[in-house]
């Protein structure tokens, strides 16, 4: 009965309508995705040890993780907020945090990208082994004659 009268109020509830969603960078979504594969990790976790399967807890002690880098300040952030996991079980938790969650990179201030610009020329200097010729033109026109016979374009 609860599923039914749920689903009920979700169809006669106001549509609302969304903003356009505001275009993402590539490393934008490369972090999301990032956060969303520690959240599910850290799911599979709770899962596996407490029989709880929530986002929103996974999400939370994500944060506390974040917040709390050592075992005994994590350990004893669990314990104030009333989870009392196991040590080794808090243990895989934040090593899960610290290995998976996704890492900012700090953007490249502006002294530093216009010196970079600067001392270099062009493509030619940034990307040198791009910049070789793919062959010597005497070569490419014995190449020809070789492979055209007489016919070749000179």
């Amino acid at each position: 009965f609860f599923f039914f009268a749920s689903t009920e109020a979700c169809r006669a509830a106001p549509r609302l309508s969304r903003a356009p969603a505001r275009p993402r960078s590539t490393m934008d979504a490369l972090l999301g995705l990032q956060r969303l594969s520690l959240v599910q990790k850290i799911c599979s976790e709770l899962k596996n040890h407490i029989g709880v399967d929530d986002k929103t807890l996974a999400e939370f002690i994500i944060e506390l993780a974040q917040e709390n880098s050592t075992l005994p300040a994590f350990m004893r952030a669990l314990d104030e907020n009333g989870a009392e996991f196991p040590e080794d079980f808090a243990s895989t938790l934040l090593h899960l945090v610290q290995t998976m969650a996704p890492r900012k990179r700090p953007a490249p201030s502006a002294p530093a990208a216009s010196a970079a610009a600067s001392s270099s020329s062009g493509p030619t200097e940034r990307f040198s082994g791009l910049a070789i010729p793919n062959a010597d033109p005497e070569r490419l026109r014995k190449l020809e004659e070789e492979a055209l016979g007489a016919r070749a374009a000179v």
